[in-house]
């Protein structure tokens, strides 16, 4: 069944206007006309799509089965439908009324109000209104006829491409990204570029036939780099530092001294003798992070609107436990001088048994 041709509702506006110009009654009787017929035009669109999303339910054994409307016509990729033939015929036929019904109100109303004089306020009204309206609708017209150079400028710049990108085609056609969009949409719409012709909005790219080029991909960002060992003892250090201004406590800050001290006397060590990393992993993957966390929660504390029993408790273990972190921090402090102190004692009894050996530790005078 072929759709009903609705003329009324693709008359243009601005000739309504004209014609209201010359007779008000009958701009009057267009303008309803071409109501009625955009609502029913509406009407029969959306019963189409809902009779099309009906049928793609059923899914495709239904497709299949379905008769093919004999005038039902084939288009293919660079054809355009006959939908939108029709549309640039209307564009064009548009094109030429305005233009030329334009400069003949345009002239009628100027040689009725100036060169021939009206006789009377009602014709000079009209011809005031003719004036206008011609005006209007030869504007009208020649920015009409300049989309349609656009669009066939454009449909050349194209040529065989599957698909171009937007800012190439506007650089092409020398015209800026907004008026040329609109320019390449109207052209769709008068199938100048096929009848799957679209504009791919991911790459900005007017794609004429097959598929939309595919985005580049971002690329992933390269993972962070660790920090190094002295960028970490410095943040360590820094935390420290940190936590010990928050808390007012003299006591507690006394002792948050001593760990910071003794932390950066063991990682000084540690920079000058990479083998004793292997020493410090507990150190660093335990005791400094748990001593770091109960000082942030004891320097959180005083912050609480509440001052009851267990908060009370919670800051009387932590303080209980400052002793027992300094000590391990001096003790782990010592543990590196182990071998050192094990070096020491071997060099020393080499020492004392070459010089015995060589009688130079002054035995020999004693006898």
């Amino acid at each position: 069944m072929q759709p009903k041709k609705h003329y009324f509702a693709h008359i243009p506006t601005i000739a309504i206007f004209i014609v209201f110009a010359m007779s008000a009654p009958l701009g009057v009787l267009l303008f309803i006309l071409k109501s009625i017929d955009k609502n029913a035009e509406k009407e029969e669109k959306a019963a189409a799509q809902a009779q099309a999303d009906y049928r793609s339910d059923l899914g495709p054994a239904s497709a299949q089965t379905a008769p093919r409307q004999e005038n039902e016509p084939a288009y293919g990729h660079d054809v355009p439908t006959k939908e939108q033939k029709d549309a640039k015929e209307r564009h064009k036929l548009l094109t030429t009324l305005c233009t030329i019904g334009g400069a003949v109100f345009l002239f009628a109303g100027f040689s009725t109000l100036f060169m021939d004089g009206a006789d009377s306020m009602m014709e000079a009204f009209t011809a005031i209104a003719q004036m206008l309206g011609g005006g209007a609708a030869l504007l009208t017209g020649l920015r009409m006829d300049r989309t349609r150079k656009l669009e066939r400028l454009l449909d050349k710049i194209a040529g065989d491409r599957d698909n171009i990108p937007l800012d190439e085609l506007f650089a092409a056609a020398g015209i800026d990204a907004a008026k040329g969009r609109t320019v390449v949409e109207s052209a769709i719409s008068h199938g100048y570029f096929g009848a799957d012709a679209y504009i791919d909005n991911r790459t900005n790219t007017l794609v004429v036939r097959g598929a939309a080029p595919q985005p580049p991909r971002k690329p992933k960002p390269a993972p962070a780099p660790e920090p190094a060992p002295a960028d970490q003892y410095t943040a360590i250090l820094q935390q420290l530092r940190q936590v010990n201004d928050a808390i007012p406590d003299p006591v507690m800050t006394i002792k948050i001294s001593r760990l910071e001290a003794v932390s950066a006397r063991i990682f000084e060590l540690a920079k000058q003798d990479p083998g004793k990393k292997a020493q410090l992993q507990k150190f660093m993957d335990y005791y400094l992070p748990t001593a770091l966390k109960l000082l942030n929660t004891y320097a959180s504390l005083p912050a609480q609107d509440v001052q009851g029993e267990n908060i009370a408790d919670a800051k009387k273990n932590i303080e209980r436990s400052m002793d027992l972190l300094v000590t391990a921090f001096e003790n782990q402090l010592d543990k590196l001088f182990q071998s050192d102190a094990l070096d020491v004692s071997a060099d020393v009894a080499a020492l004392e048994g070459m010089l015995n050996m060589d009688g130079l530790t002054g035995n020999e005078f004693t006898k």
